[in-house]
């Protein structure tokens, strides 16, 4: 019984070696080694829709490197403890109060953290190529930022400002600054070194 075990394992092996690679023959994985695959999508559709307004907003005529810092600007606020932990709660943050005719909360004009948001003017993108790009944008954004390879190109900074501004916010004092692409100048917090 022996004998005929190792004379069939010689077989196969002498047989799957020996096949040529232009044959039909052809080997299927086994169904168990298929990876599962699971929805990866850990963010709504409203958070897509509020960080491709902000990067629309705030860099819509920007390089592509402008709009991705941006980006990364709002997915860093997510991950700290000093923000609110969803993309929409980032964007629009700050001071609202309840307005009985649109039967709506709204912002409190010029207290919130990206000032389109509170401007008073409308929040409506205009349809064309700079939305689409910044709705394709943001979509990369996320789906690399939940798979954990979205590459931070401002090196963790939470904060941003315009570099044509006359003077600069008083926070950018206390804050180290990490780069500046396009209009934009970026900052992330200082490490605080305990004595």
């Amino acid at each position: 019984m022996v004998k005929i075990v190792s004379f069939l394992l010689t077989f196969l092996t002498v047989l799957l070696f020996t096949t040529p690679t232009n044959s039909n023959v052809t080997l299927k994985e086994p169904h168990y080694w298929k990876p599962l695959t699971f929805d990866n999508n850990k963010y709504t559709s409203e958070d897509l829709d509020c960080l491709a307004k902000n990067i629309y907003f705030e860099a819509g005529v920007e390089s592509t490197a402008g709009k991705l810092a941006v980006a990364n600007v709002t997915i860093n606020r997510t991950l700290s403890k000093e923000y609110p932990n969803s993309v929409c709660g980032v964007v629009k943050e700050g001071r609202h109060y309840y307005s009985a005719k649109s039967e709506s909360w709204q912002p409190f004009r010029d207290m919130c953290q990206f000032s389109w948001y509170c401007d008073g003017r409308g929040d409506d993108p205009n349809p064309g190529r700079t939305w689409d790009s910044s709705k394709d944008l943001a979509k990369i954004v996320l789906g690399k930022h939940h798979k954990d390879i979205l590459i931070d190109i401002t090196d963790g900074a939470t904060h941003y400002h315009a570099n044509w501004m006359e003077s600069f916010p008083r926070w950018s004092e206390e804050h180290k600054k990490v780069a500046s692409i396009d209009r934009h100048i970026f900052y992330k917090a200082r490490k605080r070194h305990r004595e």
